[in-house]
């Protein structure tokens, strides 16, 4: 474990399956990124364990910049919190969507960042978990995950996508748009549970102990009409709000999103934030 005011020794993380691997135009970056100063090792994805992560902490280690996309950097808060450690982490802009690490740093590049890492304080962040499953921006139960899951079946194809398997999930997310299947309690809402047909949640404080969220449930179209009404009208009819904990139950497994990302998860679902906070490096601007 480094001491208060070592210089950055970081530990970059690389997933080659990222966005912008894939796409082929991060060569020459991660080259620049695997020679920083502040870089003393790489590792890829595939080959990092929370043990490894315990063991080069305890050695100096004091920090992991990620070179991946919202998936990958989720995946290495998980083992973060498994290997106990506080060791703080550095999101580098190389997936598709990248969208943490904008809403952590605007659109600063992986240069930038590294380049002002010496300097960075890390901050607490307190991650969502669903089901045990760590996300970091936002997640979803219902018929927005079913949009999102379309929406990936678009990214699979260079090309124009077949349309009818395109066309099924589509009217698959509208079946579920207007089918209240969700049953959900939360620690605001007394004993009753409420139905649903889509659930939003989203870390919007990043070391707060509650969640945001909002449920959607529609029958018509005149619903959807009637909500924005209420949205614009009178925002405290919503069922919306900051909570601590959210537990829903459907018939089957649902369809689930984790920042941005769509999932399947188990039929009952249990969703707060947790209990230990990470640390981001919070470079100056």
């Amino acid at each position: 474990m480094s001491e208060p005011g070592s210089p950055r020794r970081l530990a970059l993380i690389v997933n080659t399956a990222s966005g912008r691997f894939v796409r082929g135009d991060s060569a020459a970056l991660i080259r620049s990124i695997e020679n920083h100063d502040t870089v003393e090792t790489v590792w890829l994805l595939d080959e990092t364990r929370p043990e490894r992560i315990s063991e080069a902490f305890g050695e100096g280690i004091n920090g992991l910049a990620i070179a991946g996309g919202d998936g990958t950097i989720r995946s290495v808060a998980e083992m973060v919190l498994s290997s106990k450690t506080d060791c703080p982490l550095l999101p580098l802009p190389f997936g598709t969507a990248n969208i943490l690490v904008k809403r952590l740093y605007g659109n600063r590049d992986a240069v930038d960042l590294l380049d002002q890492a010496a300097t960075a304080r890390p901050q607490p962040f307190r991650p969502g978990l669903m089901n045990g499953s760590v996300f970091l921006v936002a997640a979803a139960l219902g018929f927005p995950s079913t949009m999102a899951r379309a929406r990936e079946r678009l990214r699979e194809f260079d090309g124009a996508p077949p349309l009818l398997s395109f066309s099924k999930r589509l009217a698959a997310s509208a079946r579920q748009a207007f089918s209240p299947s969700i049953h959900y309690q939360t620690d605001t809402s007394g004993r009753g549970r409420k139905r649903a047909s889509g659930i939003y949640l989203d870390l919007a404080d990043p070391d707060a102990e509650t969640l945001r969220f909002i449920a959607v449930k529609w029958r018509e179209m005149g619903d959807v009409a009637r909500m924005g009404w209420a949205f614009l009208s009178n925002p405290d009819r919503l069922p919306t709000g900051n909570i601590r904990h959210i537990r829903a139950s459907a018939r089957k497994p649902m369809a689930a999103m984790l920042d941005g990302e769509p999932i399947y998860t188990d039929a009952k679902v249990d969703i707060r934030r947790a209990d230990h906070s990470l640390q981001f490096l919070s470079p100056d601007s």
